[in-house]
């Protein structure tokens, strides 16, 4: 059981829906510090988390998801003398625009990782950190495929392929930092703005999908705090209908004996410099 008590929490999304009601469950769990960063700031939003929890302190920075690493690195570095060190990073900035593949690609898988790549070294414990969790809010979509939304489809299965690879023991291991996913099935105000089909022929389901019975974000939220709490390294949930099911991981592809023995026996170069 990950307790959340006194920790520094890090969340990259929009201060609204799913994020803000994510945001007051984890107020009420007694956290340190919690650090919102997006494009829009929302004080209302803000003050109504600070009145759930008056000692957690409460930061916004303005944060855009697209930008450069290089930018990244020196956002997060004043983003620290206020944090001092992160315990968790909840990724959580979506787009679905199946009419702009590059922005949605940048949003909701690039962004996310070069954010990934910035942050880890604040809180890898071999570095400047101490360990922690990185948690990727994505979608079921990421799991199986969308006809009707192609692009935001692909970019999820990218989240699922770059959390399962971050999770590696190889990696976690040495850092401390455990990486995990939470897909979140279809929510009332993601499906409530006019969403366009990647294809045409896709529209009226598109177009149904608006008046679907969904989750609410406050249910959907619910259960990605309870899956933080519950969840391991490389572990993948999925928060839909109001509940929270652990999916059970398929390896497809299996290294031939010989490329594994061959990955897994020591580096002859550097036996040979140690002989010297």
């Amino acid at each position: 059981m990950f307790d959340l008590a006194g920790k520094h929490i890090c969340y990259v999304a929009d201060c609204g829906g799913i994020s803000l009601e994510a945001c007051k469950v984890l107020m009420r769990k007694n956290i340190a510090k919690l650090a919102i960063l997006h494009s829009v700031e929302n004080p209302q939003a803000i003050a109504q988390l600070q009145s759930i929890k008056h000692s957690t302190q409460i930061f916004f920075w303005t944060y855009d998801v697209t930008m450069a690493r290089e930018d990244m690195k020196q956002y997060f570095d004043e983003v620290m003398v206020q944090m001092d060190y992160i315990d968790v990073l909840i990724n959580g900035a979506t787009l679905c625009d199946e009419q702009d593949i590059d922005a949605t690609i940048s949003t909701n898988l690039t962004g996310m990782m070069n954010t990934c790549a910035t942050v880890l070294p604040y809180m890898d414990k071999q570095q400047m950190g101490k360990g922690g969790m990185i948690v990727n809010v994505t979608s079921v979509v990421g799991l199986d495929p969308s006809p009707v939304f192609c692009a935001y489809s692909a970019s999820k299965f990218g989240v699922i392929g770059f959390t399962r690879s971050l999770a590696d023991p190889l990696y976690y291991s040495q850092n401390g930092v455990a990486v995990m996913a939470v897909c979140c099935g279809p929510t009332k105000l993601f499906v409530d703005r006019k969403l366009t089909a990647f294809l045409s022929y896709g529209q009226t389901f598109a177009d149904r999908l608006r008046t679907a019975p969904c989750q609410s974000p406050t249910v959907c939220a619910k259960n990605i705090v309870k899956a933080i709490e519950c969840g391991e390294n490389g572990q993948i949930w999925i928060a839909d209908k109001g509940g929270l099911e652990l999916v059970k991981l398929h390896w497809y592809w299996h290294m031939a004996d010989q490329l594994l023995h061959y990955m897994q026996r020591p580096n002859e170069d550097e036996d040979e410099d140690g002989n010297d």
